[in-house]
C-alpha cells in the first residue's frame, strides 16, 4: 500500500521506525495507538484524569419529534451544554437547554452511585426532581443517557486503544469524514470499534461502533473528533460530531474543557437546589434531598426502578403518575390495558410491577397514543412482561421498528427475554377504531388527524368511566386542542367527565368545554 508522503514522514517522526521512505510498510494499530497517546500528553497524563468538564453549544436530531408519520424529525439546538466525566468512579451528567422552534426546556441527567449501586437523578425546570434505575433516564442532550459519556468520550477510547489494539494489525488507508485515514480495531471492554487516526497529526480523527439506542436499535455509529487543542497540558477534541445510521445524531462545540476540576452545582444553569440541613452544599453527583427516598428504593431494587403512583379515575380505571409522563391503566376481569408508553423502560417495568402489586392483572396491551420517542421510551418494556403493542395504522412504520429491531449491545429487558424464549409481546395494527373489551369494561382506541401535535394521534376512551386519555395537547387552555378534543367528542356521542392527562393531572369535562367556549 502507497502511503502519503505526509503520513509516512509522521508515522517515522512519531513512532520513530528505522529505514522509514515512502515505500515503507504501514503500522500496526498498536503502533499508531501508542503514537495517538503520546500526540494527546502521554500516558500517564491520560490516566491522570479523573474528571474532564466540558461546556459548548450545538444541535441534536433524532428527538423522535416527527410532525407528520414517517416525516423527519426537526433538528433542535443545544445551548449553554455542560458535560461532566467522572472517569474515576464511573460518573457522568449532562446538563443543557434544548431549543426545538418555540419549545425550550432546561434539562439535567445524571448517572451517579448511591448505597453503592448505580442511580440516576435528573431534573426539569419546572418540574420535580425525579431519582431512577440508570434505565428510567432519558435526555435530549447530545447522548440519550448521561452513560454515553462513559462510553463514548475520548480518553477512554483513546486509552482502551492503546490497551487492546493489536501489533498483528497493519493499519489500512481508509475515508473518513471525508479525510484520508489510517484504520485499525481495537476494544472498550467488550465492545469492537473502529479506529481512524488522522495521518497528518496522529490523533484520532474518530471511530466507529455499534450503538443499541433504546428507540433505534442497533445501529452503525460514527464518532468524529475534531478542532483538537491544549487543555490542562492535554491535547483534547474540541467537538465531536455524531452520526447514526448514516445520518446526523448530535454535534457539539466546546468554548471550554476542564480537567479534573470542581464538580459543585454552581457551574450548571438554572439549578436550585438546597442541601439539607447540616450538610455541605451539595454537587452534581449528589442525590438531592428531596429525593433520597427514592433513590433509596432504586438502590435496592432489581435494576429497574421509577417513581409511580396509581391513582383512581374510576372504578377500574387509574391514572399512573410518574416523572413527568404518565399512563392511564384500564382493568378488566382477567388483565388490564395501559395506554401510553411512557418515558423509559425503568419507568415500563415499575408501572407493570405496580399493576402486579396492586391490581394483580396480566398486562395484555400497551397502546401507545403517538410515535415521539418520550412518549414510547417503555414500549418494549411493557412488551418485555408480555403485552402486546396495539398500534394505529398510521404508526405503524414508528412502532414496528422500535419493538422490532434488536436491541443487542446491551440487550434490554426484551432483547433478554426474547432471546431465552421467554414470552414476549407483539405489535397489533388497528385502523380507524379498535375496541377492547372484557365483561362490562370496554376500551376504545381512536385514531385521528384533529391535533396539530402529530399526525395521527391516538385518543383513549371508556365508556363506562368517561373518561377521555390525551397526551401531550392542552385541552384546558382556550386553543385548538380544547376545540378539537370537544368535537371529537361530539362527533362520537361520548359522554365524558374527565381528560386524564399524558403530562398533568386529571381534568374535569368541564373545563375543556369552558376553554372552547372561550377561544
Amino acid at each position: 500500500m502507497s502511503l502519503p508522503r505526509a503520513m509516512t514522514v509522521l508515522v517515522c517522526g512519531t513512532l520513530g521506525l528505522a529505514g522509514c521512505s515512502t515505500s515503507f510498510t504501514p503500522p500496526s494499530t498498536a503502533e499508531l495507538a501508542a503514537g495517538m497517546i503520546e500526540a494527546m500528553g502521554g500516558r500517564e497524563a491520560l490516566e491522570g484524569i479523573r474528571t474532564l468538564t466540558l461546556r459548548g453549544d450545538g444541535q441534536r436530531t433524532r428527538l423522535g419529534q416527527l410532525v407528520e408519520a414517517g416525516g423527519e424529525d426537526p433538528v433542535a439546538a443545544l445551548e449553554g451544554v455542560t458535560e461532566v466525566i467522572d472517569l474515576e468512579n464511573g460518573r457522568a451528567a449532562l446538563d443543557n437547554t434544548i431549543v426545538l422552534g418555540e419549545f425550550s426546556q432546561h434539562r439535567t441527567e445524571v448517572l451517579t452511585t448511591h448505597n453503592g449501586a448505580p442511580v440516576g437523578w435528573g431534573t426539569t425546570v419546572g418540574r420535580p426532581n425525579m431519582a431512577a434505575t440508570p434505565n428510567g433516564l432519558f435526555s435530549w442532550a447530545t447522548h440519550n443517557s448521561p452513560e454515553w459519556l462513559l462510553r463514548r468520550n475520548i480518553v477512554a477510547v483513546a486509552l482502551s486503544a492503546a490497551e487492546t489494539a493489536s501489533d498483528a494489525e497493519v493499519a489500512q488507508e481508509r475515508a473518513f469524514d471525508g479525510r484520508n485515514a489510517l484504520y485499525g480495531t481495537a476494544r472498550i471492554g467488550d465492545e469492537d470499534i473502529g479506529l481512524y487516526f488522522d495521518p497528518d497529526t496522529g490523533l484520532l480523527a474518530g471511530f466507529t461502533a455499534l450503538d443499541t439506542e433504546p428507540m433505534l436499535g442497533d445501529v452503525d455509529a460514527e464518532y468524529v473528533f475534531g478542532d483538537y487543542r491544549e487543555a490542562d497540558g492535554l491535547t483534547l477534541p474540541g467537538s465531536v460530531t455524531i452520526r447514526k445510521e448514516g445520518r446526523l445524531f448530535s454535534s457539539i462545540v466546546y468554548d471550554a474543557i476542564t480537567v479534573n476540576g470542581p464538580m459543585g452545582l454552581d457551574q450548571f444553569e438554572a439549578l436550585d437546589i438546597a442541601a439539607a440541613e447540616g450538610a455541605p452544599a451539595p454537587g452534581i453527583f449528589d442525590v438531592p434531598a428531596d429525593i433520597v427516598d427514592q433513590a433509596d428504593a432504586a438502590a435496592a431494587s432489581d435494576g429497574s426502578w421509577s417513581p409511580v403512583t396509581l391513582t383512581p379515575v374510576a372504578p377500574n380505571v387509574y391514572h399512573a403518575v410518574t416523572f413527568s409522563h404518565h399512563s392511564m391503566v384500564v382493568e378488566f376481569p382477567d388483565f388490564v390495558a395501559v395506554v401510553e408508553g411512557g418515558y423509559t423502560e425503568g419507568q415500563a417495568l415499575s408501572i407493570a410491577r405496580a399493576i402486579d402489586t396492586e391490581i394483580g392483572k396480566p398486562i395484555r396491551y400497551i397502546a401507545p397514543t403517538h410515535p415521539h420517542f418520550d412518549h414510547t421510551g417503555g414500549v418494549r418494556g411493557f412488551a418485555s412482561v408480555g403485552a402486546d403493542v396495539l398500534v394505529a395504522a398510521g404508526h405503524e412504520s414508528q412502532l414496528r421498528s422500535i419493538v422490532e429491531s434488536p436491541h443487542t449491545h446491551p440487550p434490554d429487558r426484551l432483547a433478554a427475554r426474547a432471546a431465552a424464549g421467554d414470552d414476549v409481546g407483539s405489535v397489533e395494527v388497528f385502523e380507524g377504531m379498535i375496541a377492547v373489551t372484557g365483561g362490562d369494561q370496554v376500551l376504545e382506541l381512536h385514531e385521528t388527524d384533529a391535533f396539530d401535535h402529530v399526525h395521527p394521534m391516538v385518543v383513549a376512551y371508556v365508556p363506562g368511566a368517561g373518561a377521555i386519555f390525551q397526551s401531550d395537547l392542552a385541552p384546558t387552555a382556550p386553543g385548538a386542542d380544547a376545540d378539537a378534543i370537544l368535537r371529537l367528542a361530539e362527533e362520537h356521542g361520548w359522554t365524558v367527565e374527565a381528560v386524564v392527562g399524558g403530562h398533568g393531572g386529571v381534568s374535569p369535562w368541564s373545563e375543556v368545554t369552558a376553554a372552547a367556549a372561550a377561544d
